[in-house]
């Protein structure tokens, strides 16, 4: 019985993580700035059938590879593309992405702790905050997370001498090529982090012969390569001053849309963006200091340190960057665990303390925006989302006691309950019902209603590509004056103009609400032809 169980771990922690990251996928609606833009240029792909040089609206995208754009557009021919499809279809790729990390982690902490071990990291990977909102988002970081973990379970084989033949190799450069298809050199970042880590542990580099270097490379470069020899060739270079002389300048340097942050920001931010699991993060980092000399936690602290020491160096700090480091504190985490259930290690002391300072803190401040988003910028107090902030506090006391009293399966149990209800009720319930803070539905809506407009609709002032995106593509992005022009040069024209310090505009012909972009309140009242406010049914 107890093999089978064993078995069926697998399979019981891929259900967990389907169940976990699906509700709320068609929920959310599109957000502002990345996801809305990648999900226009992946539906302007399908369209074009064009799937070498990227757009957005009639501009280049020229700031990531492809491959996030190859999965979206592959969802949408799988839908049935049509021009339209909704934004559940773009996360699609994200979400099972999610699912697979999971499990990729499973496979990849299997050498490092066991089976045991493994299904506890597999179970967190499915449940913290930062997985649950990028497995939402059609964007590249739950895709990159998978490869990440794939090119370091394969690393991680090498190291310990578990690599025989050329699956490993393989797993390994067919993941590294994924990333950098993805995000370019960021899948590099943990994998020579713990290259030097193990090297400098080991005072040898011999061991990465096992990767089968050579043929490796051939292989990796053969995946890879081709598509920015296109890129290179059918933008006459403009793609790398856009992605290296634009993207990744403006983040080294904090400039362009990007600001700077003092190091030490994603240390606090963790405490966030690993709940629920931050109750077991000082655990974690003592078990991984007790046990630093031995090749599998010397393994993981490559994976974590390295890569975070230069995240914190870098001015630009966005909290998801750092997500391709987590399986490695997870396994720490789960390692402590493991300990905890074999009677070797108590939840006591100062971990245990500072454990349950950022655990209890990241619950109220979890519960208090499930409460607080529908009230701030919706109609109200809204049931659902208040029924979910109890159930999270609840499993969460629950978890806190059963630790503190070392009933550990029931802690894990009420960890990941706790996790997987935060994910439902933030993006099926409170974040949806925040509506003020989608202004972009609201233009959608409006527009419905008003069959007579054909043209592409002038936008003055709110030019987030979620208006773009849920409009179809067919917008004018203009200043005022521009806008009142292009109404006055034809018929069954339309255009979003501020209304700023204008009373009375409720209706189907304008829309308040906060841009979620930067959390400025935004007033639009549609003008029509030749350049007059909309009456109430300007197609009546």
């Amino acid at each position: 019985m107890a093999l089978l169980a064993h078995r069926l771990a697998p399979l019981a922690l891929l259900v967990l993580a389907l169940l976990s990251l699906g509700v709320g996928l068609a929920e959310l609606p599109v957000q502002d700035r990345d996801e809305a833009r990648f999900a226009q240029a992946a539906r302007q792909m399908a369209q074009t059938g064009d799937l070498i040089d990227i757009r957005l609206l009639d501009q280049p995208r020229h700031n990531k590879p492809a491959l996030i754009y190859w999965l979206q557009t592959a969802a949408q021919w799988a839908m049935g593309a049509d021009g339209t499809t909704p934004i559940w279809v773009h996360r699609l790729p994200s979400y099972l992405a999610g699912v697979l990390s999971a499990l990729a982690l499973y496979w990849a902490a299997r050498p490092m702790l066991g089976r045991r071990g493994a299904i506890l990291a597999g179970v967190m990977c499915a449940t913290i905050y930062m997985v649950h909102s990028e497995a939402r988002t059609a964007k590249t970081d739950a895709a990159l997370l998978l490869s990440v973990i794939l090119a370091m379970g394969a690393l991680g084989r090498v190291w310990l001498e578990q690599a025989k033949g050329w699956l490993i190799p393989a797993v390994f450069w067919t993941a590294l090529a994924a990333g950098f298809l993805l995000k370019g050199p960021m899948v590099a970042l943990p994998v020579i982090g713990a290259m030097a880590w193990c090297g400098w542990h080991a005072r040898s580099l011999r061991w990465l012969s096992g990767l089968r270097p050579l043929v490796g490379g051939l292989w990796f470069l053969a995946l890879s390569a081709p598509w920015f020899i296109a890129i290179t060739i059918v933008t006459d270079g403009a793609f790398w001053s856009g992605s290296v002389g634009g993207d990744l300048t403006d983040k080294v340097l904090a400039s362009g849309e990007h600001s700077g942050s003092l190091p030490g920001q994603y240390l606090l931010t963790t405490w966030f963006t690993y709940w629920p699991w931050t109750l077991l993060i000082s655990l974690g980092l003592v078990y991984g200091w007790a046990t630093r000399k031995t090749p599998e936690t010397a393994f993981t602290l490559g994976w974590l340190i390295p890569g975070w020491l230069v995240f914190e160096a870098v001015p630009v700090k966005l909290i998801h960057y750092t997500l391709p480091l987590y399986p490695a504190l997870m396994i720490l985490c789960a390692g402590a665990v493991v300990q905890m259930l074999d009677g070797k290690r108590a939840f006591r002391g100062w971990p245990a303390w500072v454990g349950t300072a950022g655990f209890a803190l990241g619950a109220v401040l979890m519960a208090g925006l499930m409460v607080a988003l529908p009230i701030v910028y919706g109609p109200g107090i809204n049931w659902l989302s208040v029924a979910g902030a109890f159930v999270t506090m609840a499993a969460a006391t629950a978890a806190l006691v059963a630790f503190w009293r070392m009933r550990v399966p029931l802690g894990i149990c009420a960890l990941a309950l706790s996790g997987i209800v935060m994910g439902w009720t933030l993006t099926a319930v409170s974040l949806p019902a925040a509506r003020d803070l989608w202004l972009a539905p609201q233009l959608a809506d409006a527009m419905a209603a008003h069959a007579c407009v054909r043209d592409p609709v002038a936008l003055v002032g709110y030019h987030e590509p979620s208006a773009a995106f849920l409009l179809g593509g067919n917008v004018q992005l203009m200043e005022e004056d521009g806008a009142l022009a292009y109404l006055a040069d034809g018929e069954n024209r339309a255009a979003w103009i501020p209304a700023d310090g204008e009373d009375g505009i409720l209706g189907v012909t304008a829309i308040r609400g906060v841009n979620s972009a930067n959390f400025r309140d935004v007033a639009l009242r549609l003008w029509v032809s030749p350049g007059i406010p909309a009456p109430e049914n300007p197609c009546g």
